[in-house]
């Protein structure tokens, strides 16, 4: 899969919405991926202005755009990359779901199965991973050093599976030797899905599904997006209603294929991570 950009990556001048910020106002903001920039720019991981340069490139599920990627040396020798992508103004679904009519919830639905159509539709590489068989952002497979057997990418069901173990065993070195052994036994089976690689956002929730004020439902926040198997968007996703505080789970069959079982062995190993 090539490359879609090189770096420096800058839009046409005639999309841009105002002066793009510069390396020192970047650098002076205090929270560097919230920071608004004259109300028009927000800044972005690196990995996430990519998979956002592939998604709109490849489709047109409404994301916000990328305006400017590029790289300069910092004091220290050390190469930083900038990425300025558009800011969207509206509401998160998490501000706003349970005061919606039932009309709305009904457009929101209906635009994010149309997104998430073509998502699925994108011809898949023969691995689970990030763009350019890359690691996985999916906090399931993240360790602070690198470790590829957990990291990925993965050529099968299987390694994908065993890096669930491994992590398992990373994050808890008392990890029940005989847990462990169950876990490499049947999580090669249980979570091998359709089969089918897709191309996931891997971390759908409401506060990452912006409602704008003509009803337009923009999805932001694609740094975990890759390649994963048929199920993760909606094992994610059902794991992301938290608190079960709303009905946005029962909603969701209308724009994912369910896969309950693998959503409750996935929330499983997170809830032992995490909780």
């Amino acid at each position: 899969m090539p490359a879609l950009y090189n770096i420096p990556y800058y839009a046409p001048a005639h999309t841009l919405r105002a002066n793009l910020p510069s390396t020192e106002e970047i650098e002076a903001a205090e929270e560097i991926n919230t920071k608004l920039f004259e109300g028009q720019y927000v800044l972005i991981r690196p990995l996430e202005g990519e998979n956002m340069l592939y998604v709109s490139h490849e489709t047109d599920v409404p994301i916000p755009r990328v305006y400017a990627i590029y790289q300069k040396r910092d004091s220290a020798g050390r190469t930083c990359t900038y990425i300025i992508m558009e800011h969207i103004e509206g509401q998160p679904l998490n501000n706003c779901w349970g005061s919606l009519d039932l009309a709305t919830k009904e457009s929101i639905a209906s635009q994010l199965h149309a997104s998430f159509d073509q998502l699925r539709s994108l011809g898949p590489p023969d691995y689970f991973g990030s763009l350019h068989r890359r690691p996985l952002y999916d906090g399931l497979f993240l360790t602070d050093d690198e470790k590829p057997r957990i990291n990925g990418p993965f050529g099968s069901v299987a390694d994908l599976a065993e890096a669930l173990v491994l992590k398992l065993q990373h994050e808890d070195e008392q990890f029940p030797a005989e847990r462990t052994a169950y876990y490499r036994r049947v999580l090669p089976r249980v979570l091998r899905g359709d089969g089918r690689i897709r191309f996931a956002h891997a971390d759908i929730q409401t506060k990452n599904l912006m409602l704008t004020p003509n009803g337009r439902v923009v999805i932001l926040d694609w740094q975990s997006a890759g390649w994963y198997p048929s199920y993760w968007e909606y094992a994610v996703a059902l794991f992301c209603c938290g608190l079960w505080t709303d009905d946005f789970h029962a909603w969701m069959p209308k724009f994912l294929d369910e896969y309950p079982n693998e959503y409750l062995w996935l929330a499983n190993i997170r809830t032992f991570l995490w909780y």
